[in-house]
């Protein structure tokens, strides 16, 4: 585990953190570890679906309930509603139940906030999502708009996967029974993983990074998939 504490000491700017991995590969375990007694602001999507989720008696997954394959146009469910065409940035399915469709506009507008209140607090940042394209790390970087020239560090953390992928699904896997257990539902299916790992880019320095650092959580991820 790379330990910052000395590093961000030494440097008076504040710095903003773009996180870069998939899911399950230690992003979350990384910011306990290296902020332990410190208080960043951190940006974090499935946060605020889950707390969404919460609000309306819905698992995290539902969140994301598809309606059936052989389901059209104007169907009904007496928990989802009904059957709509999915708005433009729901891509991953082209029909969508439109309570599930509002729920995630709430989640936008929620991120959105999340997002706009960056800057102002005054705080480091750090943005604990998958961030593997080059747009997704700029659109983190958006969050400090605003912000005077050198008034912050930016520092790309890339968490290794490669080659782990199979230990990476088992992992989440392993979660997402745990997660049943507690009577919580959080499931990534494979095809969603494979997905993510193939949008992976490589950071390049036209994007404006000031350090990029590599964490290898690998040899741990081993130890939680055979635990």
């Amino acid at each position: 585990m790379i330990n910052f504490s000395k590093w961000m000491e030494a440097k008076e700017s504040k710095k903003i953190f773009v996180l870069v991995g998939p899911p399950s590969v230690g992003k979350s375990h990384w910011i306990k570890k290296t902020f332990e007694g410190k208080d960043p602001y951190v940006i974090n999507r499935d946060d605020i679906v889950a707390r969404v989720a919460s609000q309306i008696g819905w698992t995290y997954d539902e969140m994301y309930m598809p309606p059936p394959k052989e389901a059209k146009k104007g169907d009904f469910d007496i928990k989802y509603g009904t059957v709509v065409q999915s708005p433009r940035h729901m891509t991953w399915q082209p029909l969508s139940y439109d309570k599930v469709v509002e729920a995630n506009e709430k989640v936008e507008v929620l991120f959105d906030e999340r997002m706009a209140s960056a800057h102002p607090s005054g705080k480091d940042i750090v943005v604990d999502m998958t961030n593997m394209d080059a747009k997704d790390r700029q659109d983190a970087l958006s969050s400090i708009e605003g912000a005077v020239v050198g008034e912050y560090q930016k520092i790309a953390v890339v968490f290794k996967f490669k080659g782990a992928e199979d230990i990476i699904k088992k992992v989440a896997k392993k979660r997402a029974a745990q997660a049943l257990e507690k009577g919580e539902s959080k499931t990534i299916p494979p095809e969603a993983f494979d997905r993510i790992f193939q949008d992976f880019q490589e950071i390049d320095p036209s994007e404006g990074f000031d350090q990029v650092v590599s964490v290898d959580n690998i040899t741990a991820l081993m130890k939680l998939g055979d635990g």
